[in-house]
């Protein structure tokens, strides 16, 4: 009652209509009695007035000594009634009539006393029950915010308040597993910096030194200068790229990306990613071969399926022994569209296949300019479009990329 505010209203309420229902009990009593008095005292003034008509020779004072006598009522109720008169009295004297008046007022009172008297017993336990059940939702609160994650099924009834502990209890749980992504997605932050900073330090401190030899050294030869300045513009380029890529790594971890998917030439896909690679597998001797039927279509957003594939194949591209084969084929069914990106080179282990799509990880034969984030990008690229990667290798056997479009949300 201190600080419930719900439970003083109520009791205010009680109070009133208690109040309320004592004092409509009493005045309609009252009315009643004050009614049937008035009617008696009609019927007496009619039997004195008829009686001193029929008999003027009796003296007015005795005529009320008579109606004043007591110890007939019976007698005069049986000769009344034979004639119709007090029906209305049921034959009973107004005394009685008022014993029964007073009766019935304190028989009303009495059931009102009692009957808001269980009201107030049934609402008191009530409210305790209810305060207690407040009070362990509390300490079950506590006991949420110290990761004591359990439903007490046994304890659910079919009212507010278990549905409220339950909903708190999704609320809770959903709150703490959004905090721990959160701190996840932090330590993942802090690391990713910590591995773009080590990655960015050799090829600057590179870029660094060979710039500063080119502005000490004037006189150096020009076939050592174009030189320099060829692995300075390089290891820049591959500071570019590491920039870019990761910019593109956060929009899409932050869903900041919106992919505009629609049906799409997988052929047409593919000769597009062949064609911006080609100079880059022609230095090295390295030839394509597509499979890929013409009516396999894509559901997909071009942009990002383009980089994704483009990441996949030069990696492929990378991997693959000069002079050698890079196969690209496609296929659909009923479930998915599939590319797959087979290689000829030196194949990995089991240990660098389950780390391979792990940012900024490097295998034992990645190339020394390698960023290891390429085949990162490309994983989260296919998952928003319902998509995934797999890769088969074998040492000396070369690798196989996987890369399957299902056909869920299309």
């Amino acid at each position: 009652m201190v600080w419930n505010k719900e439970l003083k209203w109520l009791a205010g309420m009680f109070l009133a209509c208690f109040c309320t229902g004592v004092l409509a009990m009493n005045l309609c009593v009252a009315v009643y009695g004050s009614h049937m008095r008035a009617e008696y005292h009609s019927l007496l003034a009619a039997v004195f007035g008829n009686v001193s008509e029929a008999y003027p020779e009796v003296a007015e004072e005795e005529l009320v000594s008579i109606l004043n006598r007591e110890g007939n009522e019976a007698l005069g109720a049986e000769l009344l009634g034979r004639y119709g008169i007090l029906e209305g009295y049921a034959g009973a004297s107004f005394a009685g009539q008022e014993r029964q008046l007073g009766m019935l007022y304190a028989g009303m009172n009495l059931f009102l006393i009692l009957f808001f008297s269980c009201m107030g017993i049934l609402l008191y336990r009530y409210f305790k029950n209810r305060q207690e059940r407040i009070s362990g939702l509390a300490g079950y609160m506590e006991a949420l915010n110290r990761r004591g994650y359990r439903v007490e099924v046994e304890d659910n009834a079919d009212d507010e308040l278990s549905g409220l502990r339950n909903e708190l209890y999704k609320l809770t749980v959903y709150l703490k597993e959004q905090t721990e992504a959160a701190m996840t997605q932090k330590r993942m932050l802090a690391d990713a910096l910590a591995d773009i900073s080590h990655q960015l330090k050799t090829p600057l401190t590179s870029a660094t030194v060979l710039l500063d030899n080119l502005s000490e050294n004037m006189d150096m030869d020009w076939a050592t200068r174009q030189r320099f300045l060829a692995e300075a513009t390089r290891q820049l380029t591959g500071m570019s790229w590491l920039v870019t890529t990761v910019l593109k790594l956060s929009k899409l971890d932050a869903g900041m990306v919106e992919l505009e998917r629609a049906w799409i030439s997988g052929k047409a896909l593919v000769e597009d990613v062949v064609r911006r690679l080609e100079i880059a597998a022609e230095w090295r001797g390295i030839s394509f071969s597509l499979d890929f039927p013409e009516q396999v279509s894509l559901f997909v957003d071009r942009k990002w399926t383009e980089e994704a594939l483009l990441n996949i194949v030069k990696n492929a591209i990378e991997h693959s022994t000069d002079g050698g084969i890079v196969e690209i084929s496609g296929e659909a069914n009923e479930v998915y569209v599939q590319i797959a990106v087979r290689d000829h080179g030196e194949g990995m282990t089991r240990e660098e296949q389950r780390k391979l799509f792990q940012r900024f990880y490097q295998g034992n034969s990645a190339r020394e300019d390698s960023m290891g984030i390429g085949l990162s990008l490309a994983k989260e690229i296919l998952e928003k479009q319902n998509g995934y990667i797999t890769v088969d290798s074998y040492r000396e056997g070369g690798t196989v990329f996987i890369l399957r479009f299902l056909h869920g949300n299309a």
